[in-house]
């Protein structure tokens, strides 16, 4: 008997897993997504990861994102994002979101959350469970100054509950409050996070005391507070800064916050940073800078991160392109 084998070379298996993905994203939503596009990352370590995104697809009531990226290199992962609108009682609407992202190396980040009201507070909550720091599957949320704790190095399952409340005290008088608990491999750790927001402090500028401390479950425990002021100027762009003064195991250290975004000739534009040396649960330095605008037919966006010695592999710089266009 002869036996006949084909010498075609075969596709690396992430290769192929990746074309399995890209075409189950396009049955699934060529015919309903909204937007289609694309991504492309740039890391200081080496690293390059391509995404292709669809984006709105329209499902029954429930609006669906869908992702799949092959890093350079790397395995390859695929993700959704699912939001709806419900109504649950006396809490009446709600808005809820489900996030599901995994790797073929067996990376992984669920979660969901929710936002509405009861009575005269306001809420926000999330749910999740995870073996990856922020910035595993949306490469430029390690920047994001509102991102989860950070795992240590040493990695493993963490997984996490927050709950934030907001009520307004007078007219002009908000209360903010967002407490976290979490686990993670070395135990459970805590984060809150508290501002006093003071409207119409000078014309329609408003002030904020803000409150942040945290206890990591590796150590660290470190508490710091500030004023945040944040203008709001007919011509001028909003523009918010803040001043912080943090006591931890390395003493007292002061702190800086500001963001600024807005719009100029057709170019939409953001940029924020944080030097903050007494954090422990998150990059004590970040910044991030994103600049997007119509180009041929649909948006074209280029995002620069930067996370100058941190402990958690956040890579010191990242470079993401994009473009996305209507279908």
């Amino acid at each position: 008997m002869t036996h006949v084998f084909s010498t075609r070379p075969r596709a690396p298996h992430g290769v192929r897993a990746l074309g399995v993905l890209v075409a189950l994203l396009c049955l699934l939503g060529a015919a309903r997504a909204q937007t289609l596009g694309g991504a492309l990352s740039v890391a200081s370590t080496g690293a390059l990861e391509p995404e292709l995104q669809l984006r709105d697809l329209a499902l029954e009531g429930v609006t669906l994102d869908l992702r799949a990226a092959l890093p350079v290199g790397g395995a390859p992962s695929g993700g959704a994002l699912a939001r709806t609108r419900t109504s649950f009682g006396p809490l009446g609407t709600v808005a809820l979101i489900g996030r599901a992202d995994a790797s073929a190396a067996g990376a992984f980040d669920f979660g969901v959350s929710a936002t509405g009201a009861l009575a005269q507070w306001g809420f926000d909550g999330a749910l999740g469970v995870f073996n990856r720091n922020p910035g595993a599957f949306a490469p430029f949320g390690a920047f994001d100054l509102a991102a989860r704790p950070f795992l240590a190095p040493t990695g493993g399952v963490g997984a996490l509950l927050t709950v934030g409340l907001t009520r307004r005290v007078t007219r002009t008088t908000l209360l903010e409050l967002k407490p976290t608990a979490y686990l993670a491999a070395a135990g459970a750790g805590g984060r809150l996070e508290g501002a006093l927001q003071l409207r119409r402090l000078v014309a329609n500028d408003t002030g904020a005391v803000i409150l942040l401390a945290a206890a990591p479950p590796e150590g660290g425990t470190f508490g710091a507070a500030g004023f945040e002021y944040r203008l709001s100027r007919a011509g001028l762009p909003p523009l918010s800064a803040a001043l912080l003064v943090g006591v931890g195991e390395a003493g007292v250290r002061p702190g800086l916050r500001a963001a600024v975004s807005g719009e100029a000739r057709g170019l939409r534009y953001r940029a924020a940073l944080s030097a903050e040396p007494y954090r422990t649960e998150a990059p004590p330095y970040r910044a991030a800078v994103g600049v997007n605008a119509a180009l041929g037919g649909g948006t074209a966006g280029l995002e620069l991160g930067a996370a100058p010695g941190n402990p958690f592999g956040v890579p010191p710089l990242l470079l993401r392109a994009t473009y996305a266009f209507d279908l």
